[in-house]
């Protein structure tokens, strides 16, 4: 569809919906705060840029920062 990956719109943090965190049951075990960290939160940006890019090149990348000598190399 795209004649490089310079086109290719990939989504972005801000494509996300807004997402709403509730403390349900705080836990002072686990921290002051009683919260345990969601690491997948921010995260979600590089999911979805390295699954656009193995949409669009059927390249599974697996290591950080995707960048085009590794594509190309791919």
């Amino acid at each position: 569809m795209n004649g490089n990956l310079g086109e290719y719109l990939v989504p972005t943090c801000a494509d996300a919906p807004d997402i709403h965190l509730e403390l349900l049951t705080p836990d002072p075990c686990i921290s002051e705060l009683g919260a345990r960290g969601l690491s997948e939160m921010g995260d979600v940006g590089t999911a979805a840029i390295t699954n656009a890019v193995f949409h669009a090149t059927g390249l599974r990348l697996r290591s950080l920062p995707i960048t085009s000598d590794k594509v190309l190399a791919g």
